[in-house]
């Protein structure tokens, strides 16, 4: 970002529930609860900026951006918080404890690393970085100054996601047999990353959540329909020790938007439908148990069970704001938050494979005009960097 000066530098007042409460009152709450700035003022950024203003053991102090319009809008809608052009003015200012950085991902690993070297906590968006080495020096830095490094895996954070969590932990749907991801819609065509790395960390850390464990291998195949060597569909499947296949389907150019996780158990299956706005997850009492003896066609379908479908209460709390209240709580007790450093490796490092992937089959692709428009390909995933935190 360029150099310049901070354009409304005024002392920022405590957000605090009740208009009565003493100037001292604000100053004691500021001593107790961490001050935070965001790096990066557009779509995530404001949203950042819009619940951390709500989380009374923190504020937010500072935010910037290299575009005037965006700290404008900031402004007028935060006018608390003080905005610059100048990244400097953040890092600098020995009064910030901790930084959110919402910036295009090409930025994330520098920023970052400025950030944890300036002796302050770092929360950045996903994916963490382009490269797994950037993030296990990220890990390392962090580690050696005793800051917390957390990514922006804000379905971590979800109710939805923990219920399945719990779900797959108590063993209610018997043995998994797969999960199926699917991210689609018209749009937003990115100019700094492709489908993969723009959708799919949501999927990979959700799947890596649920799982608790790393894939032994992933495949991946797209097409660039739109703009030369940028996928806008990817296609990629994951293995996994345990015997669970993860299918993970995203596009920008469906016609309609679709946010769903279907996980299937031996003794149930689950679906959880983001898109809705309400009754996100069903639980499906059906599952397929064929019978050893007999050999007639009624014998076979008796083996289908159909059952009742169960609609759980799901708390509606706002994932982004249990992600930065996690970075809160890490920042005041030391306690190490749930998408640590390591989480934002293990998704890079499954990005990378999936990458390797899509490289090799567009070079086939190039290189023999008779080769189909997709085209499967493995690479083997191993190494600490992706194991379950």
């Amino acid at each position: 970002m360029s150099r310049s000066k901070v354009l409304h530098s005024k002392p920022v007042p405590l957000f605090f529930d009740t208009p009565n409460q003493t100037e001292d009152a604000e100053i004691q709450t500021a001593k107790d609860g961490p001050l935070l700035a965001v790096i990066g003022c557009g779509y995530w950024g404001a949203k950042h900026i819009r619940v951390s203003c709500d989380i009374r053991d923190a504020r937010v102090s500072m935010a910037a951006d290299p575009r005037p319009d965006r700290l404008e809008y900031i402004h007028s809608q935060y006018p608390t918080v003080a905005v610059t052009r100048d990244v400097d003015a953040i890092l600098n200012n020995p009064s910030i404890d901790g930084v959110i950085v919402a910036t295009p991902v090409v930025t994330h690993f520098e920023l970052a690393r400025a950030v944890l070297q300036a002796g302050k906590h770092a929360l950045v968006e996903k994916p963490l970085a382009m490269t797994s080495a950037q993030c296990r020096e990220l890990n390392a830095i962090a580690e050696q100054r005793k800051r917390v490094l957390m990514v922006g895996h804000t379905f971590e954070y979800h109710p939805a996601v923990c219920f399945m969590r719990q779900m797959i932990q108590s063993g209610s749907l018997g043995e998994l047999y797969y999960i199926d991801s699917r991210r689609l819609n018209l749009g937003l065509y990115r100019q700094d990353a492709n489908v993969l790395w723009d959708l799919a960390p949501h999927d990979l850390s959700i799947i890596f959540s649920l799982l608790e464990e790393r894939a032994q291998s992933i495949g991946a195949w797209g097409c660039a329909h739109v703009l030369p060597d940028v996928e806008d569909v990817v296609y990629a499947k994951m293995g996994f020790k345990s015997g669970v296949a993860a299918h993970v389907h995203v596009s920008w150019l469906d016609p309609v938007k679709v946010r769903q996780i279907t996980i299937v158990g031996s003794n149930a299956m689950l679906v959880f439908d983001d898109v809705q706005p309400s009754e996100k997850v069903r639980v499906y009492q059906k599952r397929f148990r064929p019978r050893i003896d007999g050999d007639s066609y009624a014998d076979f379908q008796s083996a289908y069970h159909h059952g009742d479908v169960h609609i759980p209460a799901i708390s509606n709390s706002e994932p982004l704001k249990l992600e930065v209240l996690d970075f809160v709580n890490a920042i005041m007790t030391g306690k190490r938050p749930l998408a640590d450093g390591l989480r934002g490796l293990r998704v890079v490092a499954a990005l990378e494979a999936a990458s390797a992937c899509l490289r090799r089959n567009h070079k086939h692709r190039s290189n023999d005009k008779h080769q189909p428009t997709f085209r499967r390909g493995n690479v083997s995933v191993g190494g600490p960097e992706i194991a379950a935190a």
